[in-house]
């Protein structure tokens, strides 16, 4: 199939749907937008149908041009705009139509696609060409894109250049320097969680993000040679770039600190261009409340209105409040088992151990109730790993680097007051009694698998199961070789970051940073490894049943009726499509569309999450709310399996997105509101209490009944869209 013969193919595609809505809808609007909607759902699918041959097709379809102008204001043509420009949009007449009478909608479409950042393209070659044409405000719009990106290459610029005084550094080398600057700025002088602010949460956090960017830079930039790391290159780095700074002797420190001190730099330099383009940036291209104002030269964005509290910043809480509602699970499951008085491996290490077990526990539960994994995850060589077992790792990995590195080093750092003798102390500590404590650990996969055997103790295998314990490093280790083959042949796969994969393969050895070890949040890395990371992987389809049975078994135990994938009736050739949940209880149905995937860091990929998933979600939902409603009128069999016995006409139907993620909770999108499944859970459960109070410091719970009279499905309907499990978090 030609290009030419696609696009005409895709163009009759996308008239046919807009004839088809404009005669239910009488709406020449809602018709264009029926077609939008298709193309952001990278729709029709047949082989030749490109990005760019959709996006072709759409603009030449011919109900463009009865479409009144106020039509291009929608949303949904806003976004097929923005998403064309990024493929590559060059269409001067429609470019031209919207800068004389829609002139927000192309600037929205700009913003959407980010296209300024790419001066060179020719969309945006193509808007500058017309863009005096447009009024004051747009050739301001144009200056701001255009100061926007200068600033960000600046930054870029910068960061190149820095790079270069960095270039010899070999890959491990880099870690290892990496490692240092984590102990000399981010181990903070107490380690009690007190003192552990969320100022300083974030500054560690752009550290982190910016160390995992250098390290993908690192890994586009070295030869191969890099990754066939032995104990003869090991060395032979340690002695030029680690020695000097901790065993003084012959060799100067110069070189070290000369290299700290420039990595220092780099990253806080990677560290402000990303909150630059984080902030500044996707805040102007993705919120449509952003406005800007010249003083002279001087630009200045802001949001028209300024609340005390984002939705961004009051999502982050309920997301700490639900981490605290795992955990507490964990706890009361620990005390019920009897495991409270059991004692956790010697004596000395008995609080952190056992502190180990609960966290393992508090993940597995949040990974078996909301994400559906099963007990067992499959590697990509089909070997298998219990997952109990590899996030139990994990938090004893976390455990140790604890009470081994971090503790110890604080020790030696309020005894000397700097970071390298204390640094130097630790190392030779270690070195007495035979074990590594260096800034940065290395050892062999097999010793290494030999060392954790004992955690994977279990009846089968008294003295543990050393081929499981094998599989657990395998689940978290980064390989940087299968990394670099990976950018390599799909530069737009995700890329592990350091936490979501903590023990890094480079050549012979298994490296990991004892920093990063003792303070990541191993329930995100755990998520985000299975749900990010692993996205592919052939078990997703079983986890989305499981999280929707699951759920499903929650409301049965509320009384509900329950159908799970629920195929609707297809008429005259229209398929609604499955419905995931239909719960009826009391003239109240519940259609549930539910959405899965990882957690999110970034504003930008929350918008990316609602312009897509949500507003996929909420397209679904129009059509299945449309199919049920008449379903439930002359469906027999429907209403025998929903239990439907009160007056048909007086039944209320709740449509609602149902998603793992937090971003835009309790939001309307497009007129269907989101809610958290894990918010569900709770509040199914009536365990508010639960939220944001840790039991193992508090030893009480503190009464919270939801349900003072008892479960009723009204006052749940009021629960869930009026956000009230979420009030205390409001009041404080």
């Amino acid at each position: 199939m030609t290009s030419s013969t696609a696009v005409e193919q895709c163009r009759i595609a996308y008239e046919k749907l807009f004839e088809r809505n404009f005669t239910v809808t009488d709406s020449l609007e809602q018709a264009a937008d029926s077609c939008s909607h298709l193309y952001l759902d990278g729709k029709p699918q047949k082989k030749g149908f490109t990005h760019q041959v959709r996006t072709t097709a759409l603009w030449q379809c011919s109900f463009w041009q009865v479409i009144t102008d106020t039509g291009y204001q929608s949303v949904p043509i806003s976004l097929a705009l923005g998403r064309s420009l990024h493929f590559g949009l060059v269409d001067e007449k429609l470019f031209r139509r919207l800068l004389q009478t829609e002139p927000e909608t192309l600037k929205r479409g700009m913003r959407y696609s980010r296209i300024f950042l790419q001066p060179d393209s020719p969309s945006w070659t193509t808007i500058l060409s017309i863009a005096d044409d447009g009024d004051v405000d747009f050739q301001q719009f144009i200056k701001v894109c255009q100061i926007l990106y200068e600033e960000l290459h600046q930054h870029d610029k910068q960061i190149h250049d820095l790079k270069k005084e960095l270039d010899e550094l070999t890959i491990f080398e880099y870690l290892l320097y990496g490692s240092l600057f984590t102990f000399q700025n981010l181990v903070p002088e107490r380690f009690e969680l007190p003192r552990i602010d969320d100022g300083y949460v974030e500054m560690q956090q752009r550290a982190w993000d910016a160390l995992s960017e250098l390290l993908v830079w690192k890994l586009k930039s070295r030869p191969e040679n890099d990754l066939r790391l032995n104990e003869r290159f090991l060395a032979k780095s340690l002695k030029r770039h680690l020695m000097p700074l901790l065993l003084p002797g012959e060799n100067p420190p110069s070189l070290c600190l000369k290299n700290l001190d420039r990595l220092n730099v780099l990253i806080a330099a990677v560290a402000k261009r990303n909150a630059f383009l984080h902030g500044t940036i996707y805040g102007f291209c993705y919120d449509d409340d952003y406005r800007y104002l010249f003083e002279g030269d001087h630009l200045t964005l802001y949001p028209i209105e300024i609340p005390e509290e984002s939705e961004w910043d009051f999502n982050g809480r309920k997301l700490s409040a639900l981490h605290t509602y795992w955990f507490n699970r964990a706890f009361l499951l620990h005390l019920q088992s009897g495991l409270a008085t059991h004692q956790f491996g010697l004596p000395e290490n008995d609080d952190s151990n056992r502190l180990a077990h609960i966290k393992a526990w508090q993940v597995f539960l949040q990974l078996d109730e909301v994400f559906g994994l099963g007990s067992e995850i499959v590697l990509p060589d089909g070997s298998k790993v219990d997952l109990f077992k590899a996030i139990h790792s994990l938090e004893l990995m976390t455990a140790f680097f604890n009470s081994s590195y971090i503790a110890k080093y604080q020790e030696y750092l309020q005894e000397t007051g700097n970071w390298i003798p204390a640094l130097s102390q630790l190392m030779f500590e270690g070195l007495m009694i035979g074990e590594n404590r260096f800034p940065l650990t290395w050892a062999e996969p097999s010793e290494k698998a030999n060392r954790i055997k004992s955690w994977t103790v279990s009846d089968t295998y008294p003295d543990g199961d050393l081929r499981m314990a094998a599989n657990i490093l395998e689940f978290w280790t980064n390989d940087l070789k299968e990394l670099r083959d990976s950018i390599d042949k799909a530069p737009n796969v995700p890329t592990p970051e350091l936490n979501e994969q903590p023990i890094i393969k480079l050549g012979m050895f298994g490296l990991q940073l004892p920093w990063l070890m003792a303070s990541q949040n191993n329930s995100t890395a755990t998520v985000n490894n299975l749900r990010r990371i692993g996205c592919r992987r052939k078990s997703r389809t079983d986890e989305t049943h499981r999280i929707e049975s699951r759920l499903g078994d929650i409301f049965r135990s509320k009384g509900f009726y329950v159908l799970e994938s629920y195929q609707v009736d297809v008429e005259d050739g229209y398929d609604p499509g499955e419905i995931d949940l239909i719960c009826h209880q009391d003239g109240h149905i519940l259609i549930l569309e539910v959405k899965s995937s990882y957690l999110r860091k970034t504003k930008q990929e929350a918008w990316i999450h609602r312009t897509i998933t949500l507003r996929k979600a909420a397209q679904q939902l129009q059509r299945k709310k449309i199919a049920i409603q008449k379903s439930i009128l002359y469906n027999e069999k429907l209403q025998s399996e929903l239990q439907l016995r009160t007056d048909i006409n007086k039944v209320k139907v709740y449509p609602w997105i149902v998603d793992t993620s937090i971003e835009h909770d309790q939001e309307l999108i497009d007129g269907f509101l989101k809610v958290s499944l894990e918010g569900l859970i709770v509040i199914l459960r009536n365990e508010r209490q639960l939220l944001g109070r840790n039991l193992l410091l508090e030893k009480e719970v503190v009464e919270d009944d939801l349900f003072p009279d008892g479960f009723s499905v009204q006052r749940f309907v009021e629960i869930v869209e009026k956000g009230k499990l979420w009030d205390p978090l409001a009041n404080v």
